[in-house]
């Protein structure tokens, strides 16, 4: 069609069909265009997936590594319910954080033998911390071990 219209230009019909036929190609061209750019999309996909698929197994498996599948009771007795194991769980940290019972007998014959600052005393503790009482202090503390 194109060496026709390149012998007679001046042809109409020719010149029409020649242009409808160019827009077919190019109507073509961008419907595989597209179908190129959504087949990569789901190849991009896909690929992302595998890694996820990956990652979720592994924190599945290391999701069941921490789960506590035995507790023992009081007595020594191992729990395995459920049910059980999170009653145990329950009583252990209710009494771990409740307060302890104090006899109020022991309390007043604490404070009444503490020895009691004089005025002077507690205006001096009221102070604020000197950099030679600082020093002091740092040097008499034991030193700290940072890789324990």
């Amino acid at each position: 069609m194109e060496r026709r219209l390149a012998a007679s230009p001046e042809d109409p019909f020719l010149c029409g069909a020649c242009q409808e036929k160019w827009e077919e190609l190019r109507a073509l061209e961008d419907h595989r265009a597209r179908g190129a750019f959504v087949r990569s999309c789901i190849r991009l996909l896909r690929e992302m997936d595998r890694g996820s698929r990956f990652f979720y197994a592994l924190e599945k498996m290391r999701g069941a590594k921490k789960h506590v599948t035995c507790l023992l009771a009081e007595d020594g007795a191992p729990l395995m319910d459920p049910v059980e194991m999170c009653g145990r769980a329950r009583d252990f940290y209710t009494s771990l954080f409740s307060p302890d019972p104090t006899d109020p007998g022991a309390c007043r014959v604490l404070w009444e033998e503490l020895p009691t600052l004089s005025v002077g005393d507690q205006d001096r503790l009221e102070l604020p911390l000197t950099l030679a009482e600082f020093s002091e202090a740092s040097v008499a503390c034991p030193p700290i071990n940072l890789r324990a």
